[in-house]
């Protein structure tokens, strides 16, 4: 009657579609490092007669006072015939082309603009001076308010620290205010909404896992309470990579293990690399691993919303862990020759000379591990089977720990399957020691031609390869293969033909860097497909 078959199977759908993810599908968020909007700046302030380069050496309070002052008026620093300067030309024009498209299209096809290595509350408004500058703000009765939300990603230890009382500051500046109250209201939204990006692969890379995975969950219960303080609601984004170095493994488990405050009924997360065909790449897959993201994300929600949100007694006892592996994982990062054995022992210097990334190895170009982007840092320790930033320091720690307080020791080992965050750390770090290869790293680190600096980086890891399998073996009350089966017989699965590969690519490293130039380069596709088989044979690149 009244076409309501038709309105039933075929309108309906779309209608549902519609409202869910609008005409425009997907939003684009806009993403730059925080040291590049600064260049940015100061090029600004050049091309408008101002001393530019005072702004890169201005502290904190003079950097403040400069942005409110200019953040006052709507006035744009420059005009766009002037010539501005290589960094400023490309925020300019991005910003510019998103305010294009904001006049044209509206906001809805947009998400927002996030600010990589985000430490300070300049670094923020800095944003919002650039937004100025190309039409992303609007002039109110009250002052500018920017069209886009912008977001920080805080995401070193030392940043994740910090991240409170930054994201307190900047939910106090009045522009903020104001434009997280015109958001509000354009999207029909009870409460304010801000949302804060978190990483997993630089905290990882700065610190090693224990103290990546619980600096973030200390640092998610800190910003949803700053937020609660604002009346405002945190949405985390949440910067996993496709190895658990950088935050991946089973969503659920993610879910769960995240401090109550911090689920407020959504979140978001990145998917990346190879886990996107991996989990996507047919609708079957792509509507589990999606209806396992919803349900775990609604669930966990639920339950948080119905429990005390009270403090587990372990919490002081995992702060001390994060402390102990870090300083043992960073001892390790700061033994003088240490850059050189990563040079050496992994084919870090195949993946930086591959085509494969978005962006380029090094932020800078400098040799040091600070400069050298998570993505390669991962990728090559586990092409050379080290895996170091998924285990390194857990077992100094959990040894600490026994030694130290045996009873504490004993809780650990009792809560680990009963008590979710811990869990997650301790599977992880299980998994990432289980994937590495004592035999293959030494055969990789045989390429190191310095005797002295191969044998004793490799003591120092071998070692504490060991450890950390006996401390483990103590929580988990027996050996790991048999204690977790499944993950096992994945990779003995695996092993054989990862040998072969391993080894190749270990005689075309050796023959390759001892090449002249024009050899090397037509041996460079050779090599490369080794690391290309490898990734594919682990299932897991950077």
């Amino acid at each position: 009657m009244d076409a309501a078959r038709i309105a039933t199977q075929d309108l309906d759908p779309v209608l549902r579609t519609v409202q869910t993810f609008g005409f425009h599908l997907a939003a684009l968020d806009i993403r730059q490092n925080s040291q590049f909007h600064d260049e940015a700046v100061a090029q600004l302030m050049s091309a408008a007669g101002m001393d530019g380069d005072r702004f890169l050496e201005w502290d904190e309070t003079q950097r403040l006072e400069f942005l409110n002052e200019e953040l006052s008026s709507p006035r744009p620093l420059t005009h766009p015939e002037m010539e501005l300067g290589p960094e400023a030309d490309a925020v300019v024009s991005c910003f510019k082309a998103v305010s294009d498209h904001v006049k044209t299209h509206g906001p809805n096809g947009l998400g927002a603009l996030i600010i990589s290595m985000t430490r300070s509350l300049s670094e923020l408004l800095v944003v919002y001076l650039l937004a100025r500058e190309t039409g992303l703000t609007t002039l109110t009765d009250d002052g500018l308010v920017c069209k886009l939300p912008v977001v920080p990603l805080f995401e070193t230890i030392d940043d994740l620290h910090h991240a409170p009382e930054v994201l307190d500051a900047f939910l106090s500046h009045p522009m903020t205010q104001r434009s997280l109250s015109c958001l509000r209201a354009r999207d029909g939204l009870d409460t304010p909404v801000q949302q804060v990006m978190i990483g997993y692969s630089d905290s990882n890379k700065d610190g090693g896992i224990i103290a990546s995975l619980w600096t973030l969950y200390r640092g998610q219960d800190a910003l949803a309470d700053v937020g609660r303080e604002h009346d405002v609601r945190v949405r985390f984004f949440h910067g996993r990579g496709g190895t658990i170095s950088r935050g991946a493994g089973p969503t659920h488990r993610l879910i769960n293990a995240l401090p109550h405050s911090s689920l407020q009924g959504d979140l978001r997360l990145t998917e990346q690399g190879e886990t996107i065909a991996q989990k996507y790449a047919n609708r079957l897959n792509a509507a589990y691993n999606l209806e396992l993201l919803m349900a775990g994300t609604t669930g966990a929600t639920c339950r948080h919303r119905h429990t005390e949100n009270d403090a587990h007694p372990l919490e002081p006892t995992m702060d001390t862990l994060a402390q102990k592996s870090r300083a043992a994982y960073q001892q390790l990062l700061d033994t003088d020759g240490f850059v050189r054995f990563f040079r050496q022992a992994t084919p870090i210097d195949a993946i930086e000379a591959s085509r494969i990334g978005s962006r380029p190895a090094r932020r800078t170009g400098q040799q040091t591990i600070a400069d050298l982007r998570a993505i390669p840092w991962v990728f090559s320790w586990s092409q050379a089977r080290f895996y170091l930033s998924g285990w390194y320091g857990t077992g100094t720690a959990l040894q600490w720990l026994r030694s130290e307080h045996p009873s504490t020791f004993e809780t650990v080992k009792e809560q680990n399957f009963v008590w979710s965050p811990l869990h997650y750390v301790v599977s992880n770090v299980a998994t990432s020691l289980a994937t590495a290869d004592p035999d293959i790293m030494q055969a990789y680190a045989d390429l190191v031609p310095d005797r002295d600096v191969r044998s004793r980086f490799m003591d120092h890891i071998a070692a504490e390869y060991d450890r950390t399998q006996h401390m483990l073996e103590h929580i988990y009350s027996g050996p790991l293969a048999e204690q977790r089966p499944n993950v096992q017989h994945v990779l003995d699965l695996r092993q054989q033909g990862l040998k072969t590969l391993h080894h190749q690519q270990i005689a075309l490293l050796e023959e390759w860097r001892s090449s002249p130039d024009d050899a090397a380069e037509a041996m460079l596709r050779p090599l490369l497909l080794t690391v290309n088989a490898v990734a594919n044979g682990l299932g897991t690149t950077g």
